[in-house]
């Protein structure tokens, strides 16, 4: 007897468990990305590739290591600073033109007080009785107005630590940057009142790797490690963060003379964290790779992935995100991975939105930032833009490419979270978990389902088997205008496939333009015997 198998549930959260419900709506962790989980809930559609900001490199000619948005008269800009001290203002938006994708760069100026240099981490802070530019960097803080005038070295560069990473966080009106094993603070009047703030220290051989305030507000949130920083500009591989050394988690209220109180991570090494609502995550590494850790304790494990940068990390609706390097295909890519809930409807879990290749070299070394610069925004009719569409759901985030030779290349790319209708569709895969049988089945017809094909569809449908990889004779490939007729809303195949025990679902996007999957059939018939 024929019986049939349906896969209606494509949500996307990421599993190790590769064996399971081929419709529990998990996907395969090792395989799939860029499925749009929001969109179209539980429908296969999916994200647009990241596009370069610049691509011609006229502005924009070294690695963004902090960025930061600002409102300024109805335009939002992004002040971005390089790794050899450029520093760049970028239009996110453009009201003249009625353009929420304009990204234009220019250059303010080059820092050039004290040196500075760019290779272990740096931040960037609006503050003052009159509001500036405050950037952390390897020699310390530097001051500078928004038009890139008036660059002045803030405090003694000798009484810094140098080489060290630099971010920062306001709490109680006062600037605090790392400093080493301490913490610089800084008053309104951009006067250093201390380069060593907390007496004692953090322990002797540590130094400053994030700083956040509570969900509470009540603390700084400061990521202490025994393991350094590399420097994030060049080819030279990071053997440092896979030592076991200790880390520790510490908060400090911003009165007591010490801080406050700590969590130790012992034989840890945490890097990054982020708060926001009533969360706080850590990232860090352990015997298993990188993981995030939330109140102490590890609820992820992210086994092909590095952590990210303290500035690649940032949250939406209930999700804390990154892009960082990942392990794939023999060499190095940047993922961008999210975990919780988008809301109350969409079910928590860990997704990864797109899985970018290097495009001129071989590996994506680095992902020193990654920011929300805009966020989605519908305006009156009247108002001239296409689709009433005045803010797109957008991120920033830069690259540094490497190769054997080795030879660098520097990239700032932009991302939208809800897809435009213009850009081109993610090459993404979907991979079901594989439904095991008590007996072999005879695979007799596969059928899909969907919104109506258009023009550039097009994708591969492929059976899993017992050994993770697609049946024999079990994939097809539609393309719209061959196999798909446009206009059609499905699709179907009959292949000769030989009998088996074990059966996921994987599909493979390769059109340009996007399409939508809510059902695939397959019919089958048990075999019988082992």
């Amino acid at each position: 007897m024929i019986k049939t198998l349906e896969i209606t549930n494509f949500q996307g959260r990421l599993t190790r468990y590769n064996d399971g419900d081929i419709n529990s709506g998990y996907a395969k962790y090792s395989s799939t990305f860029g499925n749009d989980p929001i969109t179209s809930p539980s429908n296969l559609t999916w994200f647009e590739n990241p596009t370069r900001i610049d691509p011609d490199e006229d502005v924009i000619t070294d690695l963004i290591m902090a960025a930061r948005p600002r409102l300024e008269s109805g335009i939002t800009y992004v002040y971005a600073i390089g790794h050899t001290g450029r520093l760049y203002k970028i239009q996110v938006n453009d009201p003249t033109t009625y353009n929420p994708d304009y990204d234009n760069p220019v250059l303010l100026a080059t820092l050039t007080a004290e040196s500075p240099t760019f290779k272990y981490g740096a931040s960037i802070q609006f503050f003052g009785d009159t509001e500036r530019l405050y950037i952390g960097h390897d020699r310390g803080v530097t001051r500078v107005n928004f038009d890139g005038a008036s660059e002045t070295f803030v405090g003694t560069q000798a009484s810094y630590t140098s080489d060290v990473p630099r971010p920062s966080v306001q709490f109680l009106g006062k600037l605090y940057f790392g400093n080493g094993a301490n913490l610089v603070e800084i008053d309104s009047t951009a006067t250093v009142t201390d380069y060593s703030k907390l007496d004692p220290a953090f322990p002797v051989g540590t130094q400053v790797r994030d700083i956040d305030v509570s969900p509470d507000g009540n603390y700084v949130q400061i990521v202490v490690s025994r393991v350094a920083q590399s420097d994030m500009t060049v080819a030279t591989q990071d053997t440092s963060s896979l030592s076991s050394a200790d880390s520790y988690f510490i908060f400090w209220n911003g009165t007591d003379t010490g801080y406050t109180s700590y969590n130790p991570y012992n034989s840890y090494s945490i890097n990054s964290n982020t708060s926001f609502g009533p969360f706080s995550y850590t990232t860090g590494y352990d015997l298993g790779g990188a993981a995030i850790y939330t109140q102490g304790q590890k609820i992820l494990s992210l086994p092909d992935s590095q952590t990210p940068s303290f500035n690649a990390m940032f949250s939406t609706g209930n999700l804390v995100g990154f892009v960082s390097p990942e392990q794939n295909d023999s060499v190095l890519k940047g993922s961008l991975l999210l975990y919780g809930s988008y809301d109350k409807e969409i079910a928590e879990g860990l997704y990864r939105w797109f899985r970018l290749s290097a495009t001129t070299q071989t590996d994506i070394q680095q992902v020193p930032v990654c920011v929300i610069v805009s966020n989605l925004f519908y305006g009156a009719s009247s108002a001239g833009y296409t689709d009433n569409k005045v803010g797109s759901a957008k991120i920033y985030f830069s690259t540094l490419e490497t190769d054997s030779a080795p030879t660098t290349k520097y990239k700032l790319y932009k991302f939208t979270t809800v897809p435009t209708g213009v850009g081109t569709a993610i090459a993404g895969v979907y991979e079901t978990q594989t439904q095991l049988f008590s007996k072999k089945i005879t695979i007799k017809e596969v059928r899909v389902y969907g919104e109506s094909w258009v023009t550039n569809n097009a994708f591969t449908v492929a059976l899993i088997g017992s050994n993770g990889t697609p049946i024999a004779n079990s994939s097809k490939t539609f393309t719209a205008g061959t196999d798909l007729t446009v206009g059609d809303d499905f699709a179907w195949y009959n292949h000769d496939i030989a009998p088996t025990y074990a059966l996921g679902l994987r599909i493979t996007n390769s059109g340009s333009v996007n399409n939508v999957i809510t059902k695939v059939e397959v019919d089958f018939e048990v075999k019988g015997g082992k």
